[in-house]
């Protein structure tokens, strides 16, 4: 600190101060990255690339993991409001039981785990609405978690012949999720097949590749990789950035699939 102090004695209060600013969200950054579990290249990308590596780091990680008291960001997009507590939720149900009161509820006991009272109000809400795609895709968390992913794959089924793209194709990795708490392995792998034919990245070729290797189809998933990982290294640099955590995962199931 001496020799900061040192370097920027000379500099007017104002500056000084800015530098320490500085100073303290470099050494927030770098830390969140060692404690957070990201990248490690986001460690270069942040001493490196002075003074905005930090903020890019910011933008492109921390903002979607910081916890804000006042945004709500179920179902996509944050809404800016304040955060009821289950109380007032349960109350305002209570007192006009709307589809939008229900689902908040429903939400908020999920997040306390308790899935068997949050389907009650789920399924109200579908008796109203039947193809309400955020309800039909919280049903279907809830009944995985308590242990019935038949009832699961229904929901989502419909949910799917409503609106295959939802979400950005949420609905496909939970019917995956659903299927291998049945213990169906080929129906999982279908639906691997399918949400990669819809939306072929990296993350989702790198997740059939998994399922192919489960079910004994080590040659398929090599090939499958291989290409992959051609198509990542002729990609343009913000590509292969931004999925540099998935060619990494796919150069580890590749080595995997080649043991045999």
């Amino acid at each position: 600190m001496h020799l900061f102090w040192t370097l920027f004695q000379d500099s007017p209060l104002l500056l000084q101060v800015f530098y320490l600013l500085q100073l303290g969200f470099t050494i927030w950054m770098a830390v969140d990255v060692y404690r957070g579990g990201a990248e490690h290249f986001w460690i270069w990308i942040i001493i490196i690339f002075q003074p905005l590596g930090p903020w890019v780091y910011f933008f492109a990680v921390k903002i979607r993991h910081l916890r804000m008291p006042f945004v709500s960001s179920r179902g996509g997009g944050g809404t800016w409001e304040r955060k009821l507590s289950l109380d007032e939720l349960r109350y305002r149900v209570e007192r006009s039981p709307t589809v939008t009161n229900r689902l908040a509820l429903a939400h908020r006991l999920m997040d306390r785990g308790l899935h068997e009272d949050a389907i009650v109000h789920l399924e109200a809400i579908l008796q109203i609405e039947p193809g309400y795609c955020q309800a039909l895709h919280a049903l279907a968390e809830c009944r995985i978690a308590i242990g019935e992913p038949t009832h699961a794959v229904t929901a989502l089924e419909k949910l799917i012949e409503r609106d295959r793209r939802w979400s950005h194709y949420r609905a496909w990795r939970t019917l995956i999720q659903a299927h291998e708490a049945r213990r169906e392995p080929a129906d999982a792998l279908k639906a691997c097949r399918e949400l990669e034919k819809q939306l072929p990245t990296m993350e989702n070729r790198c997740l059939l590749a998994e399922h192919l290797i489960d079910n004994g189809l080590k040659k398929e998933a090599i090939e499958l990789l291989d290409q992959a990982l051609e198509d990542h290294h002729y990609s343009p640099w913000s590509a292969r950035l931004r999925n540099w955590k998935w060619a990494r995962e796919a150069r580890k199931l590749l080595a995997e699939a080649e043991k045999a």
